[in-house]
């Protein structure tokens, strides 16, 4: 049997019943023990600094003693408002010192946990108006971070979440093409990609085709899985919209190679978080499965065969 490695966002154990975010009761220790009560649940990711703020390192891993669960990856959040307007690609060279240097703790901090992946989502490298943005120099600056982190730090491999907009109304690496682009400026080993599927539906894209690429070329280091309408970053069920789509992208992972973790980053808003994360876990292994049947299936650009195909794979006629 195949063995997979199911991950989640900590934060959805915090909300439910309207809420988006955790409230102040909630604490990283308090988390753990919730996502500890899901079924199947493998990994966990932690976001520096956010869940080092009411707990110590030491305390997170006394908590993860008690459970069965392992971290996979630091997410690195350059926090607002320090770093509303930037953090590699600000204008004020000490806030792109300081984001660097935030990055190098948060690397510290993965060594902690024995994982070698940092996560970093640019929420804030972007622009809202015409002008605003010199897009030459902070593509410069975001390029020069990168190659500093990755040379100092050749144990830790760094993966850029691109998303392409929100919070800021466009950013700086809004496609798959884009942070393609930056990787290979960058040309470091330990420089790669993590795609998210709201995020790339948000885009335009087709997920299944991104991942594609960035598998070609060993730029994949992490996955994060959801379902969307595609104008916002929804965080529904995984398979819940776009099924298709996500077996698509089951497909090729599974094709080209994909060893990393099955990340949902999903927000349970009015459900509850450990009955949702379940249901991910469920659907993720079954559509997974199915794909693992689709392997020698060859797209030929037969429109009504390869539609026929995933028809019947989807009805589970396969």
């Amino acid at each position: 049997m195949t063995v997979r490695s199911f991950s989640t966002r900590l934060n959805s154990f915090g909300i439910g019943l309207g809420k988006k975010y955790p409230d102040e009761s909630w604490t990283t220790v308090k988390l753990i023990g919730e996502a500890a009560k899901v079924k199947g649940l493998t990994s966990l990711e932690l976001n520096y600094p956010e869940h080092f703020v009411k707990n110590t390192v030491v305390e997170v891993k006394d908590a993860l003693a008690k459970t069965s669960l392992n971290i996979k990856g630091i997410q690195l959040r350059w926090p607002a408002p320090k770093f509303s307007n930037g953090g590699f690609a600000n204008d004020d060279s000490s806030i792109r010192r300081a984001a660097i240097d935030t990055v190098k703790e948060a690397s510290a901090v993965a060594r902690e946990f024995g994982t070698d992946h940092v996560l970093l989502w640019p929420a804030h490298d972007g622009y809202e108006y015409p002008m605003q943005m010199d897009y030459v120099k902070s593509w410069n600056w975001f390029r020069d971070a990168l190659i500093e982190l990755a040379d100092e730090n050749p144990d830790i491999r760094y993966s850029i979440e691109y998303k392409p907009a929100e919070p800021r109304g466009r950013t700086l690496l809004n496609t798959t093409g884009a942070v393609l682009k930056m990787i290979s400026d960058v040309n470091r080993k330990n420089v790669g990609v993590t795609l998210d599927f709201g995020h790339l539906l948000m885009a335009g894209e087709n997920p299944a085709q991104s991942a594609a690429l960035c598998l070609k070329d060993g730029n994949m280091f992490g996955l994060q899985l959801n379902d969307s309408h595609g104008a916002a970053d929804d965080g529904l069920l995984v398979g819940s919209i776009h099924l298709s789509e996500t077996i698509e992208l089951a497909y090729y992972l599974l094709r080209e190679g994909y060893a990393g973790t099955y990340y949902f980053d999903t927000d349970p808003v009015r459900e509850n978080p450990i009955q949702e994360c379940e249901m991910n876990i469920i659907r993720m292994n079954y559509i997974l499965d199915q794909a693992e049947k689709m392997i020698k299936f060859e797209p030929t650009g037969d429109a009504l065969q390869s539609s026929q195909f995933l028809w019947e794979l989807a009805l589970g006629r396969k």
